[in-house]
């Protein structure tokens, strides 16, 4: 067993009206359009899930999917593996079918024609290891060194903002969701967020901010993002192990050490 710490903050942004971004775990979606930061820590006992996702297709629509999702990706059971091949291959079939159910959704209720959202996740296991995974352009982070490093690949158009792919949006198509597994490491650990703060927020001044090791980053890094403009709705949450971290990796389908 191993213990993981969460603190996350979600905000409208500067401009927008509504928010449309949600976190999730443990069957919980969470959102609001100026929070505080919220923490819990929690002993590991399986696999447990946390997500940002980030909605879209209109405030209704982008709202509702995003809120879908956070809730049936994180659902206690059903994602669990010895290994990191098993665990990847339950992930992503929980994206599989989390994306259609969005999708069958938007068809029983014409006004949300077209919601979709892309998602950012770790899955944390009992041994202190996190299998990160996305879907769309919502990111993760973690330092290496005294460098900032993204652990997540952004499902873009090259030189632009089209998604590639997400979850839901209308298309009914086989996700090809990136993953990437890693010990969890200790404060600042890895960081969620939706393109609201990156696009918002220089990538040099997140770095420098989680060198100084400050307290509760979140919501330094929202405000970050609403000093550079907050043309988005910002979400980020903090994942950390709070002892010392693991010192071995996984690869392919070797089982957890026990």
């Amino acid at each position: 067993m191993s213990r993981v710490s969460v603190t996350a903050i979600t905000h409208r942004g500067a401009i927008r009206e509504d928010n449309e971004d949600c976190v999730g775990w443990s069957g919980w979606s969470l959102s609001g359009n100026e929070t505080s930061s919220l923490s819990i820590e929690s002993t590991i006992h399986e696999p447990m899930l946390i997500v940002v996702c980030d909605g879209m297709g209109g405030h209704a629509g982008g709202a509702q999917a995003s809120r879908m999702a956070c809730e049936l990706l994180t659902a206690p059971g059903g994602v669990t593996g010895d290994s990191v091949a098993e665990l990847t291959a339950a992930l992503r079939a929980r994206l599989q079918l989390t994306s259609d159910a969005i999708n069958d959704r938007a068809d029983a209720q014409p006004e949300l024609a077209g919601m979709g959202c892309t998602v950012v996740g770790a899955a944390i296991t009992p041994d202190g290891h996190a299998v990160v995974f996305n879907v769309g352009d919502s990111r993760c982070y973690r330092l290496e060194d005294r460098y900032l490093a993204q652990l997540s690949v952004d499902h873009r158009r090259m030189g632009g903002n089209t998604l590639l792919q997400a979850l839901g949006g209308g298309l009914r198509v086989i996700l090809e969701p990136d993953f990437f597994d890693c010990p969890l490491p200790t404060h600042p650990g890895l960081l969620l967020c939706t393109d609201g703060l990156d696009d918002y927020a220089d990538q040099r001044e997140i770095e420098q901010l989680l060198l100084a090791d400050p307290t509760d980053v979140p919501a330094r890094l929202r405000d970050l993002a609403l000093r550079g403009g907050g043309g988005d709705n910002v979400t980020i949450v903090q994942v950390a192990a709070p002892g010392r971290p693991p010192t071995t990796q996984r690869v392919g389908d070797a089982p957890w050490p026990h």
